[in-house]
């Protein structure tokens, strides 16, 4: 009878039911707070994300405009300077027909030209002949210098290397002199070797 009533009573009783629903409960509103603690980190991370994103655009922005500025300062510098330029060799132009005409030279460009010409090739051609000896002997000396350089520098090898070698000799004499005062010790230790008798004294 205890065994029929035992298999007909219900598996799961109400308070088990009641504990398996208070669980899942839990387990739902855990699980709940888990995903709204992720989406709200998530939004977090994709707001700080934002945000230095538009502190490297902003820092672009300015430092792109700061170069504009720069580069169109330095354009305009260089505007000037060309101006300025252009003013001054204008002037000089202006003073050198001033001059030329005022000395009676204008006529120089029609049948002097070809001497003028000349002139002015003979001058550079001498200029350049002067250059080039110069640079020969530039050449010149700078062999003459680095061949001296050398040749101090071989003669410092070989004074070292000299040097060394006499080191070397010397080290090897008192090694070889420490090995055989050793040896000698060791052999009168030994008694292999007897020092040598003291003289004995001239009789009279």
């Amino acid at each position: 009878m205890r065994a029929e009533t035992s298999v007909n009573q219900p598996f799961l009783t109400m308070q088990v039911l009641v504990t398996l629903l208070i669980c899942l409960v839990m387990a739902v509103i855990v699980v709940m707070l888990v995903l709204w603690w992720q989406h709200r980190l998530r939004d977090r991370l994709l707001a700080q994300q934002r945000s230095q994103q538009e502190g490297t655009v902003d820092r672009l922005l300015g430092s792109f405009g700061n170069d504009k500025e720069e580069l169109l300062r330095e354009h305009q510098e260089q505007l000037a300077a060309k101006e300025a330029r252009i003013v001054e060799l204008e002037r000089v132009n202006a003073r050198l027909r001033d001059r030329l005409t005022s000395s009676g030279i204008a006529g120089l460009f029609g049948s002097g030209r070809r001497e003028v010409v000349s002139a002015l090739l003979l001058e550079n051609e001498q200029l350049h002949e002067l250059l080039t000896q110069k640079q020969e002997q530039m050449r010149e000396m700078m062999g003459d210098l680095t061949q001296r350089l050398m040749d101090r520098l071989d003669e410092q090898t070989r004074e070292s290397a000299r040097a060394v070698r006499y080191k070397q000799a010397l080290l090897s004499a008192f090694l070889q002199q420490q090995e055989t005062q050793q040896l000698l010790d060791r052999l009168l230790a030994d008694g292999q070797v007897r020092p040598p008798l003291p003289d004995a004294p001239d009789e009279t």
